[in-house]
């Protein structure tokens, strides 16, 4: 054992230093990222508008206005595109909200038809029957109770949530501006701290990061824009009115973690089923097993190929970051790998091998 040992102290050296290198870069993240998040999102949002920042300043735009314009252009688009689909989501929900008082009499007049059937049912049955079928009904009541009581605490707590959300992008958007605006100034100071072997390293993997970022929105546009023609052309081909909201209303459940389209299309089915709408029913829950189905499928072929990463790789460190850091370690997964990676193209642990080659020589 001891002579294995020494035979491999290099290598075992090595694997010890990347575990606690792994270890330093988990615990960094679980502890700080929550004090650091406004930071990490204005650096990533001034990465973003940068070549929109550099495009402006050809125009002789001094770079604080082309920043505050660029800042604009991102946010003001998005914002005119929300604009838009809010008009059609209103004029589809104004509909909607009309047929609310029938589907609702239609659902109390089923649900009271249930009820005496069961009732009547019930009667018929001998002594044991109906003591078994009180157990059921109790157990089914527990399950349903905990059911509700569980998806009541976590819509309390992502609306307990919304505030700090609201303050984290309003820093976020307000350190971006300044970040961006001295962008020059601050790579100069960072540049100074760093010895010029290390500077053309620290550049080519900011720049492999640069890709990943902007390959990673990417990716998941890509993927929302999937889900909602999958849920268009699915409730168009089952006759569904609204399909435009709708299909809306699942893309962007499909980004909230925790919830998902499932939040849309299970009860949607069970209101079906209740209201006598088989058909309906199970073409609903047929729509959402191909929808969970697809993306279970593309979003790692999808981010591999959008950010230069195997599809298993890519996987088995989502699957690792959600174990480790929840919904966040999905999110930075990709990331640490594009890290990872980059710092080993640019040779940046060969200290490590120099080190044990200098030490044979030495012992040599």
């Amino acid at each position: 054992m001891l002579s294995f040992v020494l035979k491999h102290r290099y290598s075992l050296i090595n694997l010890g230093l990347w575990v606690l290198f792994g270890w330093l870069v988990w615990a960094a993240l679980r502890f700080a990222l929550p004090f650091f998040l406004p930071l990490l999102f204005g650096l990533l949002i001034a990465v973003l508008i940068e070549p929109v920042v550099k495009l402006l300043l050809k125009t002789k735009m001094p770079r604080w206005v082309s920043s505050f314009a660029s800042l604009l252009l991102l946010f003001g688009g998005g914002a005119a595109v929300l604009i838009l689909l809010a008009a059609k989501l209103t004029i589809e929900l104004a509909q909607f909200s009309e047929r609310v008082p029938s589907m609702a009499s239609g659902l109390v007049s089923k649900g009271s038809d249930l009820l005496h059937s069961a009732v009547a049912f019930y009667t018929t049955l001998s002594p044991e029957m109906s003591e078994k079928v009180r157990e059921n009904l109790s157990q089914l009541g527990s399950v349903l109770a905990n059911i509700g009581k569980g998806a009541s605490e976590n819509v309390l707590h992502w609306l307990g949530q919304v505030p700090s959300a609201v303050t984290i992008f309003l820093l976020s958007l307000l350190i971006a501006y300044f970040l961006s605006k001295d962008f020059p100034l601050w790579q100069r100071r960072l540049f100074r701290l760093i010895h010029p072997s290390i500077r053309e390293k620290g550049d080519q993997v900011l720049e492999d990061l640069g890709k990943a970022t902007f390959g990673y929105v990417r990716a998941q546009a890509i993927l929302i824009g999937i889900t909602f023609c999958q849920v268009l052309i699915g409730l168009l081909i089952l006759g569904v009115d609204y399909a435009f909201s709708l299909s809306l209303l699942a893309a962007f459940l499909d980004i909230l973690p925790l919830l998902g389209t499932g939040a849309l299309f299970v009860p949607w089915a069970i209101y079906m089923f209740m209201t006598g709408n088989v058909q309906l029913g199970i073409g609903l829950l047929i729509v959402y097993g191909l929808i969970v189905a697809v993306r279970q499928l593309l979003e790692p072929r999808i981010l591999a190929q959008s950010i230069g990463l195997d599809p298993l790789v890519t996987l088995v460190m989502m699957y690792a970051g959600y174990q480790a850091l929840g919904f966040v370690g999905v999110l930075l997964a990709p990331f640490l790998i594009i890290t990872f990676t980059s710092l080993l193209k640019v040779r940046a642990f060969d200290f490590l091998i120099e080190d044990k080659i200098s030490d044979k020589n030495q012992n040599e």
